[in-house]
């Protein structure tokens, strides 16, 4: 949807309803993690992303400290269904939103 998603929790993610799926999918997405963090087809971007590697490496981390059998209590319930999105979604800049909580996205908070 647009530039990505905005303000989201990892408990927010489907990780799967077993234990096997949800280690298959936490290797998934450490993985592309660490594609990224290899620079992988950085050469299509244009131009250096100056904190892209610390951001990176902080997600990793979070990521690798998930326990998606025991997730925390957030303050939101999952993502969205199709016929929602449009309630969460910021029109201008089109990334999803928390709008239940913020009363606009980041970027429009930005400027």
């Amino acid at each position: 949807m647009g530039r990505g998603n905005v303000g989201f929790d990892l408990e927010d993610i489907d990780w799967g309803p077993s234990p096997q799926e949800q280690r298959d999918a936490k290797r998934f997405v450490l993985r592309v993690i660490d594609l990224a963090l290899a620079r992988h087809r950085w050469d299509e971007l244009g131009y250096e992303p100056p904190y892209a590697a610390q951001y990176l490496e902080a997600f990793r981390a979070m990521v690798e400290a998930y326990d998606p059998a025991t997730p925390a209590c957030g303050l939101g319930g999952p993502f969205p269904a199709v016929e929602e999105a449009a309630l969460a979604s910021c029109v201008r800049h089109r990334v999803l939103t928390g709008l239940p909580f913020w009363d606009g996205c980041t970027f429009c908070h930005a400027e």
